[in-house]
This record gives structure tokens, C-alpha cells and sequence, in this order.
């Protein structure tokens, strides 16, 4: 709600500010927090909904509303992008003088502080609850962070030089820069969308957890990963020594749930258990269970 609020104080703000002045990078940047606005809009209502637990209808919970809402989200970022090269090439055209470029300034100063501020806290709230949308969000400030700073060096060499072409050029610059970050998000979202793997470091934490276990006889193959929302799905194929009760089994993979729970909080864990049937004369000393039972299959 802090952010949505702040989004509407400086999209007015700058639009106005933009307006009054004829700063094609002022008006870039207002156009910009206006779909900041919207992106903030969004991502109040997608946390919430992609936070309501599975029900008959999604079994796998609601965790792809987040990436669909990232998606759109960045493709709000490429289309402010495109017409803030528009705005900058009517003004190469027609140049005009700028107006109130102190009011300018310290306006576009004033939107900076805010939205940094409004940065940090969307980032620490996405990394909180591992929010695709949340993180989108916080990359929206920051993209008004970076366009803010390079609009206050194009106002100031304006302001001494006048050279009007300076405004039009950091307007593409703004408009670059958010296109290199949506360009990020959409790949991202599109990749969870289609069910690609956890990243590689992750992939690689689930496998040492997995691996502690083979000094117990225990093995593991056919691991999958993927992500929806803020929770990871893992599931894999647990290999126990046949002589293990179903209760013992079990108790293994409740302890390989909860050791995975320890890296990946909201993790969701699949696991299909079963028997080995490659017995070999070294099982029973590779094989704590193997060597202290007798073999279940020759009990009358």
C-alpha cells in the first residue's frame, strides 16, 4: 500500500512538472512512474492472491499469478521504453526552450530520494517472501532511481550550455536502460512460466542434501526442479534397501523434507520411494539395514 501510494504522488508530480517545463526526460520520467503506478497496482492485488493456499481447482497452489504478473509488468517497462524514444525524437525535431528548469530539477531531486527509498523497501519485502511480483516492483523504483540521476545531469547541462539535444539524448538514455532491465524480467518470467530448472546453485544445494544421505545405502535419481510463484517444486526418486519397513522409508523421507526445508522455507517435496534390487555380496557392508536383518523374502 506504501508503494501504490507513492507511485501516485510522483507520477502526478513529474507529469505535471514535465508539463510545465516541455523536459522531454521530465515527461519521460513521468510517464514512466505512471506505469510504476500500475505495476504497483498489480502487485498489490498478485501477492495476495498468489499467497491463498491449494484448493480442488489449483493443486499446485497460486503461484504462477506472480511470474504471469512480473510478465506484464515488464512488458509495461518496454512499451514506457518506446515512447520515451518517441517523445525524444519529437524533440530532436522540434527543439524547444525549457521552462522552470529549476522547478524541474529539483523536482525530478525530489522523485529520486523517494523512490530509492521505495526501492529498498520493495526489495527487502521480495526477498522477505520471494515475490516475483514484489521484485519486478522494486525494480521499477530503480529504474526511477538510475533515470532520475541521468535526467538531473541532462536538466543541469541544459541550464549552462543550452543545448536542448542534451534532454532529447537522455531520454533515449532512460529509455535504454529500463529496456536492458525489462529484457531481464521477461526472460525470467518466461522461464518460470515454462517449468525451466531452479538455477544451477540451487540445484547443486538440493543434490549435497540429497548426497549426505548415501553413507545409509540410500540413493536418489531422476531429480526435477521448477518454480511457481515464491515455492519450489522438488521431487525425486528415493532408492531404499528392500529389507526397510514402508514406516522406515517414510521416516527418511520426512528427514530429507525437513533437511530441505532448512535451505528452501516454502519448498514443496515429491518423492517416490523405491527398493533396491540389486543385491549384491557387498550389501551387507555398504548396508547398515542389509547386514542387521534377515532377508524378509525367505521368512516363511
Amino acid at each position: 500500500m506504501l508503494a501504490l501510494t507513492a507511485t501516485i504522488v510522483l507520477t502526478a508530480f513529474k507529469v505535471i512538472v514535465g508539463w510545465i517545463s516541455g523536459s522531454a526526460a521530465v515527461f519521460s520520467e513521468g510517464l514512466h512512474s505512471f506505469l510504476d503506478l500500475v505495476s504497483a497496482s498489480i502487485s498489490f492485488v498478485t501477492v495476495q492472491e498468489a499467497g491463498k493456499p491449494a484448493d480442488e481447482d489449483h493443486p499446485f497452489g497460486h503461484g504462477k499469478i506472480e511470474t504471469l504478473s512480473s510478465l506484464f509488468e515488464s512488458m509495461l517497462l518496454v512499451a514506457a521504453a518506446t515512447v520515451m524514444v518517441y517523445e525524444g525524437v519529437l524533440h530532436l525535431i522540434h527543439p524547444e526552450p525549457l521552462q522552470y528548469q529549476g522547478l524541474a530539477i529539483g523536482a525530478i531531486v525530489f522523485s529520486m530520494l523517494v523512490s530509492f527509498v521505495m526501492y529498498k523497501h520493495n526489495d527487502s519485502a521480495a526477498r522477505e517472501v520471494e515475490s516475483n511480483a514484489l521484485e519486478v516492483n522494486a525494480l521499477h523504483f530503480l529504474a526511477d532511481v538510475m533515470a532520475s540521476l541521468a535526467v538531473i545531469a541532462a536538466l543541469i547541462i541544459v541550464r549552462f550550455t543550452g543545448w536542448l539535444w542534451v534532454d532529447a539524448v537522455m531520454a533515449f538514455a532512460v529509455a535504454a536502460y529500463i529496456l536492458i532491465v525489462s529484457a531481464k524480467q521477461v526472460k525470467a518470467a518466461m522461464l518460470e512460466l515454462l517449468d525451466t530448472q531452479l538455477p544451477e546453485e540451487e540445484v547443486a544445494q538440493i543434490r549435497f542434501v540429497l548426497g549426505s544421505f548415501k553413507n545409509r545405502g540410500i540413493e536418489t535419481h531422476d531429480l526435477r526442479t521448477r518454480r511457481s510463484g515464491a515455492v519450489r517444486h522438488i521431487d525425486f526418486h528415493l532408492v531404499c534397501c528392500e529389507r526397510m519397513t514402508v514406516g522406515e522409508s517414510h521416516a527418511v523421507c520426512d528427514e530429507m523434507e525437513n533437511n530441505l526445508k532448512l535451505i528452501f522455507p516454502n519448498a514443496s517435496v515429491n518423492i517416490h520411494v523405491e527398493p533396491c534390487e540389486h543385491e549384491t555380496p557387498e550389501c551387507h557392508k555398504t548396508c547398515e539395514i542389509y547386514a542387521s536383518r534377515k532377508d524378509l523374502r525367505n521368512i516363511p
